[in-house]
């Protein structure tokens, strides 16, 4: 038996957190291998299961990687299914999870190529403070806040990317500067683990990136409602998942729902890798 992990150009050997899976499949006796997703050299047929893991590029290649998960999952089985993939990696999905009845920070999707004016967008909205985000994004790709004295910065911003891509308007939710972002991990569609991200002083970007730090939590009965709402409004079935969550007004709200390529954070969490590698196994 014989698994494939795919990774990205930039990490050839997986993410650091990923080769805690690595290390857990070999273990169990499995021949698992990173691979990057575009070497043209890669035979995926020649794999029995692919898992999708540090492809943490596709955002500045979202159609090419579409049509390499189409390809994998013609030669193998992968996993998420190319379905997830093609539906999870533009973020109008957090659109339909909100009408799906999921708590969601509220969202509206703005359309490339369009000229839309920011102030009539928030009036009409009753919004002030605001986040500005690519809806095909990672790491905070064309992440921008947009408080009520910089509107001007803000329309500058939004008319630049949307020449080329989608953007989303959000609510500036001032919980996440104290409570920070908790997410919740998925493996096999059971709550594994969760972890909680804070920012920086000063930041509001919980990404370690932007200086954020992150600590093991267990999530409260609240949270593990919206993420189990989350994760099943989603469809499946799924091999994992993490659903990051936010407090809003009345309540945690869906930031993100990860089902591509999320960092699982396993190293924080005694077992996670076992699980997620029993998992894989059992696929096969």
């Amino acid at each position: 038996m014989h698994v494939t992990l795919a990774t990205c150009a930039a990490l050839p050997g997986l993410a650091p957190d990923d080769r805690h899976l690595l290390g857990a499949l070999r273990a169990r006796g499995i021949a698992a291998d990173p691979a990057v997703w575009e070497d043209p050299l890669v035979a995926w047929s020649a794999t029995q299961l692919c898992v999708i893991r540090s492809t943490w590029d596709y955002a500045y290649r979202r159609e090419e990687f579409l049509a390499w998960s189409r390809t994998a999952a013609a030669e193998t089985v992968l996993w998420n299914p190319a379905p997830v993939v093609e539906w999870n990696t533009h973020k109008r999905y957090l659109v339909e999870l909100g009408e799906r009845g999921v708590p969601t920070v509220p969202t509206r999707l703005l359309p490339a190529r369009s000229e839309p004016d920011l102030d009539a967008v928030l009036d009409d909205l009753g919004w002030s403070d605001v986040v500005l985000k690519a809806a095909v994004a990672q790491t905070g790709r064309y992440l921008l806040r947009v408080p009520p004295h910089e509107r001007a910065r803000g329309q500058l911003h939004l008319a630049r990317v949307l020449r080329t891509e989608d953007m989303l308007v959000q609510p500036f939710l001032s919980g996440v500067v104290g409570g920070g972002e908790t997410s919740v991990v998925f493996v096999d569609g059971a709550i594994s683990h969760a972890v909680r991200k804070l920012a920086a002083a000063g930041d509001f970007r919980v990404h370690d990136d932007y200086g954020g730090s992150i600590e093991p939590v267990m999530p409260t009965p609240a949270e593990r409602a919206v993420a189990e709402a989350a994760m099943e409004a989603a469809g499946g079935p799924l091999l994992y998942g993490r659903v990051d969550l936010v407090p809003g007004l009345e309540g945690p709200v869906v930031m993100e729902l990860e089902l591509v390529e999320p960092d699982l954070f396993l190293g924080f969490a005694p077992g996670a890798a076992d699980r997620l590698a029993q998992a894989i196994i059992d696929r096969l």
